[in-house]
């Protein structure tokens, strides 16, 4: 084990500068709470993820039009604007 001296007041400063670090940290969390995507359409499974349902849900809120898919052959897309629909309710 070994063993570091510092003087207080370089111990000060390095404690000023971690608060300030996690005081940035929360802005930036507090600013951003969802996943920023950088297209226009996601796939089914990132639209899940990023509100955290499962397939079965996923597919009920399909099936009662509640969230808008566009099928590309096999593939399912969702409009990015669908997550912030699903947490508004509308």
């Amino acid at each position: 084990m070994q063993f570091v001296v510092l003087a207080e007041e370089k111990w000060n400063k390095l404690f000023e500068m971690q608060l300030e670090l996690l005081t940035l940290l929360k802005e930036i969390k507090a600013r951003s709470p969802r996943p920023a995507f950088k297209t226009e359409y996601i796939t089914a499974l990132e639209f899940m993820a990023a509100v955290r349902i499962k397939r079965t849900k996923f597919d009920q809120l399909v099936q009662e039009g509640k969230v808008k898919v566009i099928r590309r052959g096999r593939k399912l897309y969702v409009p990015v604007s669908e997550i912030g629909r699903y947490f508004d309710g509308k």
